[in-house]
């Protein structure tokens, strides 16, 4: 089932699992009564799950998920990094 070896499939999987990162992680914010304003540099980690599956599926050979899941990672990455500069994350206001 998880061995597929196309782009279409890696994209999703990737997808998925970054969005039932995030999922979690705004859960535990919620839960933990904190503001997500103040700790949205907690979602960068959502990104670990997806490097698991890089290297589970580059060792496993399969280069055309890999390549999705890097393009993923890298337009996901960049989003979230713009998403966080743009509301003052890193200029020292929050």
């Amino acid at each position: 089932m998880f061995r597929k070896n196309n782009f279409i499939f890696g994209i999703v999987l990737s997808v998925v699992v970054n969005i039932l990162t995030m999922a979690l992680f705004a859960l535990i914010l919620y839960l933990s009564d904190l503001s997500l304003e103040k700790n949205a540099k907690i979602f960068l980690l959502s990104f670990i799950p997806n490097i698991i599956l890089l290297r589970y599926y580059s060792k496993q050979q399969l280069m055309h998920t890999v390549k999705a899941i890097i393009t993923v990672l890298f337009f996901g990455f960049c989003t979230l990094l713009y998403f966080l500069y743009a509301s003052g994350h890193f200029g020292g206001n929050i």
